[in-house]
């Protein structure tokens, strides 16, 4: 990889890894509807102005348009709802290391819907691995959270797989879309629609925003979102859907630390071999000593 590709790798990475403590912070003193469409417009504004000063417009077409309603709906409104749902029961770090499991995710439905990404041998024992680890850091799950805490662990689960349908969709049309534009128009719709939900069913709740939970508001809206969006949707124009995935594996390492520091999340001996291993089967999916 270039150093240019390995530089946004190294902020991504570090960004989404610190962004699940401040979603942590967040989901316990913002109401969810209203932090996470707060986030989102916030993100989506920012976008914009961003668009706006760029010289090239983006022309709609159907196969366009059809990405980003995808995007719109699956990724940014019904998984990152079923994230912040999820990661009010569990700890932030849990959260963190269960999406190492999306390379897994994207393999399988790589295998059924791009023809020349198929599963083989390697493949699946990877998962085997990661399945393996997933198996025993839940066999302490009840030392992850509340009483509630597999109600989160399932959320994030669901929203894995829901959110790692995009990235599938993006790479079986086969086309290049302005990474500016569908963040704009992505998190600006999505934000809107989380909006109205929270007018309709938790409109109350909005008096409970205050000073003390803006600073992970604009965290989580601009280095969470505004950084890790932009450049995750550049190198999807750039990279291989599997090549891309590995941005999953590290922002576990960075949240353990993170949430073992500020927020007093600890991990067991055996909960950490878990994590281990579905790090690994993460990486070892997509490795190809080959191309290394």
């Amino acid at each position: 990889m270039t150093l240019k590709i390995i530089t946004l790798y190294t902020i991504i990475s570090f960004c989404w890894g610190i962004t699940w403590l401040f979603l942590k912070i967040n989901v316990t003193q913002m109401p969810i509807l209203w932090g996470l469409s707060l986030r989102f417009i916030i993100a989506g504004i920012i976008f914009w102005f961003i668009y706006f000063l760029k010289k090239d417009k983006v022309k709609f077409n159907p196969q366009i348009q059809s990405i980003y309603i995808v995007y719109t709906l699956f990724n940014y409104t019904f998984c990152y709802y079923l994230t912040y749902w999820g990661a009010q029961y569990i700890y932030s770090n849990l959260g963190s290391i269960l999406y190492s499991l999306s390379p897994i995710t994207i393999a399988i439905m790589a295998h059924f819907f791009i023809p020349d990404d198929k599963l083989n041998k390697k493949k699946i024992m990877s998962m085997m691995i990661g399945f393996i680890g997933t198996i025993l850091l839940l066999y302490n799950g009840n030392s992850f959270g509340g009483e509630k805490v597999f109600l989160g662990i399932s959320a994030i689960l669901l929203a894995i797989v829901i959110g790692s349908w995009p990235t599938i969709y993006i790479k079986k049309q086969g086309i290049k879309v302005d990474p500016i534009h569908l963040n704009a128009v992505g998190l600006s719709i999505a934000g809107l629609i989380i909006l109205l939900m929270a007018l309709i069913f938790d409109r109350s709740s909005f008096f409970q925003i205050s000073s003390n939970n803006i600073l992970t508001l604009l965290f989580l809206a601009i280095p969470g979102t505004v950084v890790t969006w932009g450049i995750y949707i550049w190198l999807l124009n750039h990279l291989p859907a599997s090549q891309l995935s590995y941005v999953a594996f590290f922002p576990p390492i960075i949240a353990i630390i993170s949430g073992w520091l500020f927020l007093n999340e600890t991990l067991s001996l055996i909960s950490l071999f878990g994590a281990t291993l579905i790090i690994l089967g993460g990486f070892l999916i997509n490795f190809d000593i080959k191309h290394t």
